[in-house]
């Protein structure tokens, strides 16, 4: 009675309101409907051990019960036959073997969803509506009972009923009548997802529930906010496969004019003539243990001199402007570096940007350039917009997130980003693999190892 309390409660995925499984839904979940030659061939290889069951009565017992039936005598001829004990011996093994293959056919289809020809040709059978095994009762029992039904009617009715019915499924899953009534449908355990792997079943379940609540997320900005204009910043509140979702903070009041901005600098304009440029402050390289920004950067500039009271009768004498911050220079394609003034010591040589490059476990060399997203089926425009690449990769097992992880490039170094991940991401450094913190960027290093779902990717040039 708890059994039956708990199936009546249970909440069943992928049904429509009308409680009728939606096709879409095993699809996103990467099952794949059995073809129609490999379903033929599976019921062949079953019809011929059958056939080889029958093979002592066929040789032994049907020549004499044949005798005995079309004898004038059937008593006389009955006597007649010398090997009438071999005769009831080979009918009853025949059938006995029979019995016993055809029941335990049904037991294995019903517990398993498979059968000996299913197993052979790599084709299972599951429940439509749960996705699970298919039952013995309903999913076994009444399946083979309207497929022995149809033999009532000889060639006809299997041709109707086995071969030619499901070409009318509505749904185009290759169900026919006797699928319809047991509720079952055949899948492709070869070319798609094994239903009975409970591992991959449930990680593409939860992938696929994950998807479907996905709310689109934008990526920190690799610039600090600055001024009054500047958006909120944003706390995580909430994870999803996409990213982490944020709320924004009290507002604070409005902080007092940077020297920096008042003297024309902009994190993407770059600096004013006569100015070198410093490198953009990001809040991912704040968040990350052991980055800082260069102490040359950190230089404070002096305060600016104070402005004397005009007299009422003289003209306004202007303000002097705040001479500029001098921060590390960063090598610039349009101005070369100033020289060092007399008896200062060199700076040293800026260096230029390695190219670096993720290679993945399959070979395919990818570009990190300025940052990537990469995932199954990351966001184009969401990438574009933070000024980044969306990187897919393929994933027939689904472990993968549409949107998994994030390396951006700072001026620190380069960093990785898990995005709340279903399956997570890891960080192999010197042989040691720690654990991502979903939103916590870790910085990377020349051959790093960056796991994610199933598959893996080297860092290169980092």
């Amino acid at each position: 009675m708890i059994w039956e309390i708990d199936e009546q409660s249970r909440t069943i995925e992928g049904l429509d309101t009308y409680g009728r499984p939606r096709p879409e839904y095993a699809a996103a979940l990467g099952l794949v409907p059995a073809p129609k030659g490999r379903r033929v061939l599976a019921v062949t290889i079953e019809i011929v051990v059958v056939v080889l069951l029958q093979l002592p009565m066929l040789i032994g017992a049907l020549p004499g019960l044949l005798a005995i039936a079309l004898s004038t005598d059937p008593e006389a001829a009955m006597r007649a036959q010398s090997g009438l004990l071999w005769i009831v011996l080979a009918a009853a093994a025949s059938y006995a073997l029979t019995t016993v293959f055809l029941l335990v056919q049904m037991i294995l289809h019903g517990r398993r969803g498979v059968t000996l020809g299913k197993a052979l040709t790599g084709i299972r059978s599951v429940n439509v509506r749960t996705l699970e095994r298919p039952g013995f009762w309903r999913g076994a029992v009444v399946r083979y009972l309207v497929q022995g039904a149809s033999f009532l009617l000889p060639l006809l009715g299997p041709l109707l009923v086995i071969a030619l019915s499901p070409l009318f499924d509505p749904q185009r899953r290759g169900r026919g009548w006797p699928d319809m009534a047991a509720a079952t449908w055949f899948v492709d355990v070869k070319q798609g997802l094994d239903p009975y792997d409970q591992k991959r079943m449930r990680i593409a379940r939860k992938t696929v529930a994950t998807d479907l609540a996905d709310v689109r997320a934008e990526l920190p900005s690799l610039a600090t906010p600055r001024g009054p204009q500047a958006p909120a910043l944003q706390v995580p509140t909430a994870r999803r496969s996409g990213g982490v979702l944020g709320a924004p903070k009290t507002e604070a009041p409005a902080p007092a004019p940077d020297p920096v901005t008042a003297a024309g600098w902009s994190p993407l304009g770059g600096a004013p003539a006569g100015a070198a440029a410093a490198p953009v402050a990001s809040g991912i390289v704040d968040a990350v243990p052991g980055f800082a920004v260069p102490a040359a950067a950190a230089a404070s500039a002096p305060a600016p001199a104070p402005t004397p009271a005009a007299a009422p009768a003289a003209a306004p004498r202007p303000t002097p402007a705040a001479p500029p911050l001098t921060p590390a220079p960063i090598p610039s394609p349009a101005s070369a570096p100033a020289a060092p003034a007399a008896g200062a010591p060199a700076a040293p040589a800026p260096r230029a940007a390695a190219s670096a490059q993720l290679v993945l476990d399959s070979g395919e060399r990818v570009a990190i350039g300025a940052g990537i997203l990469l995932g199954r089926a990351p966001s184009a425009d969401q990438a574009a917009d933070a000024g980044l690449t969306a990187v897919a990769v393929a994933d027939s097992t689904r472990s993968v997130s549409k949107l998994h992880f994030a390396v951006l490039r700072t001026p620190a170094g380069l960093v990785v980003v898990d995005r709340a991940s279903t399956n997570g991401s890891a960080l192999v450094h010197d042989g040691d693999e720690t654990p991502l913190v979903p939103g916590r960027p870790v910085p990377l290093a020349d051959g790093d190892t960056i796991r994610f779902g199933d598959r893996s990717a080297l860092v290169r040039g980092a």
